[in-house]
């Protein structure tokens, strides 16, 4: 398996590469063809705002999508190496129903890697960029809910555990104290 990553795509004012010749992809993700499409369709928009100047919209193109390329085949390599290794772990799948239950909740604003990838036109580079952001929101919400939940928890364990009584009628700091001498006297 090899993934070819190019820079530049335009060289000597005259060769512009496209397609696999500029970044040929693993298959998992299923997007190398689809990736030299969105070439050909990323280099006509250039030639349309160019003004049909071939050299400029080659130019243009590589300034704007040699990222998107090099993008998608690290996504692909990625999307391998979660098939290969992840998809067994239950905290992987748990994060999976996670990602679908704020898709299916705020369909505009959360969208998993893979549909990202396979069913819009996002270029590769924002995919990344927007993956990397909703993971970190998701890690944050999960960083949260857990502190909650130790918070709650202990809440209710001093509630209903006797130490609320204790130290209601200081006899917590007693009982400390006298834990405290008997360890100091053996």
């Amino acid at each position: 398996m090899i993934s070819v990553k190019c820079s530049p795509h335009f060289m000597a004012g005259n060769t512009l590469i496209l397609g696999d010749a500029a970044h040929a992809v693993v298959p998992f993700y299923g997007q190398g063809m689809n990736a030299g499409f969105e070439d050909c369709l990323v280099l006509t928009e250039c030639l349309t705002e160019s003004g049909g100047e071939l050299a400029a919209a080659a130019q243009l193109y590589q300034d704007n999508h040699w990222s998107d390329t090099h993008a998608i085949c690290d996504l692909s390599m990625y999307n391998y190496i979660e098939m290969r290794s992840h998809v067994t772990s239950p905290l992987f799948l748990i994060r999976k129903r996670i990602d679908n239950a704020l898709h299916y909740l705020f369909p505009s604003l959360f969208i998993p890697l893979y549909s990202m990838v396979a069913f819009t036109r996002i270029p590769y580079r924002r995919v990344v960029e927007r993956h990397n952001v909703q993971q970190t929101v998701i890690r944050r919400g999960l960083w949260g809910l857990s502190l909650a939940s130790l918070g709650l928890l202990g809440y209710l364990i001093f509630k209903f555990s006797g130490m609320e009584v204790a130290l209601r009628y200081r006899i917590l700091p007693c009982v400390f104290k006298c834990v405290v001498n008997d360890y100091l006297r053996h």
